[in-house]
């Protein structure tokens, strides 16, 4: 890659700061809630999976800020990626939980809720970064607000986590609209 190329890339120091300030405070909701909120003793939960697995997205997001324009591009694949198995965590979490007798009902809604999910993840990495901040909010504020002590096998308390990681992460994402979109331009053009 040029150094042109790396130019057109970089963000102003306002953007960049803007950006580290969202992932610290990623950083600092992710870490506060998996310290004191989260109920480590139940194994196989896939809340629980899900919560570990953020810690994993984090620290690719810390290690994507410093691989220029690579990183850029793996970043926002990796981020739609966050944004389709989001909703299949209901999904699972509804199977794990299964009672008998419960609502059928509440798996064919989980399965409607991953369709939206997918299709702004698709949108997000094909027609604009947008659809994948826009994704990550409308997560937090209609898939978990609408969860939260209204589902029978979702617990409170990983609705209210994924609500504040949805939408930090929604925040940093629309914060990086712009890196996303040069790197998209710069890499079509490469």
């Amino acid at each position: 890659m040029n150094t042109t190329a790396n130019a057109r890339a970089r963000l102003t120091s306002a953007h960049q700061t803007l950006q580290t300030v969202l992932l610290i405070i990623i950083t600092f909701v992710g870490t506060w809630l998996s310290l004191y909120r989260v109920p480590w003793q139940v194994s196989g939960d896939p809340c629980l999976l899900a919560a570990g697995a953020t810690g994993g997205i984090v620290t690719c997001l810390w290690l994507t800020r410093w691989r220029g324009l690579h990183g850029v591009i793996f970043e926002r694949n990796l981020l739609a990626g966050f944004l389709v198995i989001m909703p299949l965590v209901y999904v699972a979490r509804y199977l794990f939980a299964a009672t008998r007798g419960g609502a059928n009902y509440w798996f064919w809604v989980e399965i409607l809720g991953t369709a939206i999910f997918v299709a702004l993840a698709v949108l997000g990495v094909k027609r604009s970064p947008w659809f994948l901040a826009i994704g990550m909010v409308l997560h937090g504020l209609a898939w978990d607000a609408w969860h939260y002590r209204n589902s029978t096998y979702i617990p409170d308390w990983y609705v209210i986590a994924c609500l504040a990681v949805d939408l930090s992460i929604g925040a940093y994402v629309a914060a990086r609209v712009p890196a996303y979109q040069r790197a998209s331009r710069i890499d079509t053009e490469n």
